[in-house]
């Protein structure tokens, strides 16, 4: 009986991993098949103007002519999320350091579950507070109205801070007591334990974490969409006061916004931009996995 158990047990295990990698599979192919779709029907755009061209209007709603220029959209989210990482990562480190190695234990315990409920707050609510706070206090500051990418990299900044100081903890966590010990016992202080001899050691678990922070902030949809505050790209794209202080858009914002609304070759557009969100986050938890595949001990 026992062994017949076992049997039943490995066999509903393996449809229940081949099933998930058929969801998985099935998503990319349903996505994919209407994404390629703008670069082959007739009316739609080539390869080179959809990643290099910045005018989008699928629908020729500005114009006589469709335009599918998507390269302003693909910028935005780079923009916002390498911004919101670089401005995260040193802040999470810096908490997370203090948590797992100078706080008290008691206070860690009371600190760790703050973290873990912040990590899970709902992403509306942090782009309502970004919508009523962050952005008439940017546009006092400013002069203008106080939408667009600044506020978006805020936003991400607090969104993700959680994620990557929870993920660092248990890295620097992982980290064996006898590196603590022997750097301790060659006369290093507690400052010089932790930046020559902890950093190094959980550096493969760090970057794990900097890389799902990201993977995080190029996702986001509604609390970036909540403090863009536009539907089109600012007339000079490279002025760097109109391209964080106007109200802008990127691709989720896109996405979210004139998906519904769309119908045919302009809807297989948007698809595109979906597919290419996707690969983006794949290729995003590829660089985790190997990341954490690593170790610094042989």
């Amino acid at each position: 009986m026992m062994r017949i158990s076992d049997q039943v047990a490995r066999i509903v295990f393996l449809i229940c991993a081949i099933l998930v990698v058929a969801i998985i599979i099935s998503v990319f192919y349903f996505i994919g098949s209407k994404a390629f779709k703008v670069f082959y029907l007739p009316g739609g755009s080539s390869v080179q103007e959809f990643f290099t061209s910045t005018h989008w209007d699928p629908t020729a709603g500005n114009s006589d002519n469709p335009a599918y220029g998507a390269w302003g959209l693909i910028l935005g989210s780079i923009i916002i999320t390498l911004a919101s990482v670089l401005i995260a990562t040193p802040l999470s480190f810096g908490m997370a350091l203090f948590m797992a190695e100078v706080t008290p234990r008691w206070l860690s315990r009371i600190l760790q579950p703050l973290l873990e409920v912040f990590t899970g707050m709902p992403s509306v609510v942090i782009g309502f507070l970004g919508l009523t706070v962050l952005v008439p206090w940017l546009g006092t500051i400013s002069q203008t109205l106080g939408y667009g990418y600044s506020a978006a990299i805020i936003v991400l900044v607090v969104m993700i801070i959680p994620t990557i100081v929870s993920v660092s903890i248990d890295a620097i966590r992982a980290v064996p007591s006898s590196v603590r010990e022997a750097s301790l016992a060659l006369g290093s202080s507690k400052w010089q334990t932790m930046s020559k001899a902890i950093i190094p050691a959980a550096s493969t678990g760090l970057a794990t974490a900097v890389v799902l922070g990201m993977a995080r902030a190029i996702g986001e949809t509604l609390a970036v969409a909540m403090v863009l505050g536009g539907q089109s790209l600012p007339d000079k794209l490279y002025n760097l006061k109109a391209l964080f202080f106007t109200p802008t858009t990127n691709i989720t914002q896109a996405i979210l916004s004139d998906f519904g609304e769309t119908s045919g070759i302009a809807q297989d557009a948007y698809w595109t931009l979906a597919f290419l969100l996707l690969v983006i986050s794949l290729a995003f938890i590829c660089v985790s996995r190997y990341l954490a595949s690593r170790s610094v001990y042989k």
